[in-house]
């Protein structure tokens, strides 16, 4: 039976993102031997010192079967003891062609239609209201005479949302009820069944509850963190947070993963509606996030720990860590931040606030080079992204 980590492999799909960094560095620096698969040429993580080798494969976007046969292909060759898909769409697709890669290697995610569940944000917030989840007023017309009585009884601001998208994709913000039924019409071309929601201010604070689940559905770590800056500044990803500790928030994120089934990786995404100062769950993911390097710098190794359990291995659950402990993502998207923000000589924390040893960035000194990967990195994926194909997937566009 297998003991120690060291000396065994990972192999990691889309290390051109940066929240595949993280990953790359927690594992290597345990002695793991990572590989790396791309999409792209000169990917961010291939810069690492701790990524030992790169395969470059067709994009799974917009041809997932070569994707899936370039796949099998290093399985087979490279047997490695861990896979980590890292996007939603590789997920996804790995989990509907699982004979490629599962006899060569070893993961830790839910069953496929748990999964799905997830994606989902209709029925995620159907799961969250089962559980007496505070989330935003939540409609999933089935035609657009029943989107015309929703606009008719509508009062405030609405958005309008793709059942599955990440990000800001197929989002429409509509401040007039009476435009409802064109702004949908719109967003239903490119997704199906969109959702209408009621939106909540901007100007609440974004909180995160982050978990990691073992194949028995028992919770074996947990952190939280409060979102301070992001980029662009109406909302995105994050640019600067801070460990935070919500306890209630904890316990109903870990029963509503309970209620969906996931395993692995999850994180529950919650606003503060400055209109009741309550915390209103907006979506959640099955997968790594954006400001991973924050937990592993607070003691929360996710990577680390998902390496082991889906070995087999039982390491001590982790359920303590510092709050007050900030992550930065500062190049490009701190720098905006400050750029575009009115208030940017006023910032708490100050911009100019570099040195604080309760900072971590996405990027250090102690393996410097990928951060000559996120510019060439940035190029190619710009460059691509403007001579690939046009996909009429759903799937596609919702990724």
């Amino acid at each position: 039976m297998l003991k120690s980590i060291a000396g065994t492999k990972a192999l990691i799909t889309d290390i051109d993102r940066r929240k595949s960094l993280p990953i790359i560095q927690s594992l290597g620096r345990a002695g793991i031997k990572v590989i790396g698969i791309s999409c792209i040429k000169y990917p961010l993580g291939a810069f690492s010192k701790y990524c030992l080798k790169v395969y470059y494969v067709p994009d799974y976007r917009y041809a997932p079967d070569l994707f899936l046969e370039k796949l099998e292909y290093i399985c087979r060759l490279e047997r490695p003891d861990v896979f980590y898909p890292i996007e939603d769409l590789v997920i996804s697709l790995c989990l509907r062609n699982p004979n490629g890669w599962v006899p060569y290697t070893q993961v830790l995610l839910s069953e496929y239609d748990n999964l799905e569940t997830a994606y989902d944000k209709w029925l995620t917030i159907k799961a969250a209201k089962k559980l007496n989840i505070l989330a935003p007023i939540t409609y999933c017309p089935k035609d657009m005479e029943e989107v015309k009585l929703i606009a008719k009884n509508w009062h405030g601001q609405a958005v309008i949302k793709p059942r599955k998208s990440s990000g800001s994709r197929g989002l429409s913000y509509v401040e007039n009820p009476s435009n409802i039924p064109t702004v949908y019409q719109q967003v239903s071309q490119n997704f199906f069944q969109p959702l209408i929601q009621e939106r909540i201010p901007s100007e609440g604070s974004g909180l995160g509850v982050f978990a990691l689940i073992n194949r028995n559905h028992e919770i074996m770590a947990i952190f939280g963190h409060k979102r301070l800056r992001e980029y662009p500044v109406s909302g995105g990803p994050s640019t600067l947070c801070v460990s935070y500790r919500d306890d209630k928030l904890i316990e109903q994120s870990i029963a509503l993963f309970r209620e969906i089934g996931l395993i692995g990786v999850a994180m529950a995404e919650y606003k503060i509606d400055i209109r009741t100062q309550k915390a209103t769950l907006m979506e959640i993911n099955p997968r790594f996030w954006g400001s991973l390097q924050l937990s592993i710098f607070c003691g929360v190794n996710f990577p680390l720990l998902y390496h082991n359990f889906a070995l087999g291995l039982n390491p001590e659950k982790v359920f303590q860590y510092p709050e007050g402990k900030y992550w930065r993502w500062l190049w490009p998207g701190d720098i905006l931040h400050f750029l575009k923000n009115p208030d940017r000589f006023r910032l708490k924390p100050s911009f100019f606030e570099f040195r604080n040893p309760d900072v971590c960035y996405d990027m250090s000194l102690e393996d410097p080079l990928p951060i000559v990967g996120v510019v060439v990195g940035e190029l190619f994926r710009f460059l691509k992204d403007r001579t690939a194909p046009t996909s009429t997937s759903t799937n596609a566009q919702s990724v």
